[in-house]
């Protein structure tokens, strides 16, 4: 096996994260051991695509601009910096490509094993209850909370609910039966 020459001494780091924080001013003349310059690759989720072979690892493929022409770059990431929501407001899901570098075996600053049972705040929550059962509540105080599985289920649990009213669908709301 050869030695690596000094243009192949790089370890690739991948930051996901949206463009408001250039990451890339945070690891420019940086070294790993240094030996090893850092390539730094920004994109979001939404703009990355994944392949992961048992061999050969993950390839990341991602679209870039470069003087107003799309391009595709590929290559191999030896290492995560996730800072974007895995699932977001806009209901975009991207668990399959964490998955895919669980997959690859890519390590990540933060754990991707964490970042996948981190998804859900009654999944975690029901952790903490388990840890408070065990510890006691006096030694792990938790703030209450209730789990409704869908909001019909906690207007009803709260006494709340929709009366209709006017002809325009928006109705008037519905307390311990009071109309408002």
């Amino acid at each position: 096996m050869k030695a690596p020459s000094a243009k192949d001494k790089h370890k690739t780091v991948l930051v996901i994260d949206d463009q408001h924080t250039d990451w890339s001013k945070y690891f420019r003349g940086k070294r790993i051991h240094g030996d090893w310059d850092i390539r730094m690759e920004q994109a979001e989720f939404k703009d990355i695509n994944l392949s992961v072979n048992g061999d050969a690892g993950a390839v990341v493929s991602m679209v870039v601009n470069r003087n107003g022409t799309k391009v595709v770059r590929s290559f191999r990431p030896d290492f995560l910096l996730i800072r974007q929501h895995v699932r977001d407001a806009g209901h975009e899901d991207y668990r399959n490509l964490l998955l895919g570098f669980k997959y690859g075996g890519v390590p990540s600053v933060n754990s991707l094993h964490s970042l996948y049972n981190f998804q859900d705040k009654p999944w975690v929550f029901s952790q903490l209850l388990h840890m408070q059962r065990r510890l006691g509540k006096e030694n792990f105080p938790l703030i209450e909370q209730s789990y409704f599985p869908n909001h019909k289920e906690m207007l009803k649990k709260m006494g709340l609910g929709k009366v209709p009213g006017r002809r325009d669908g928006s109705g008037r709301e519905k307390k311990n039966g009071l109309i408002k």
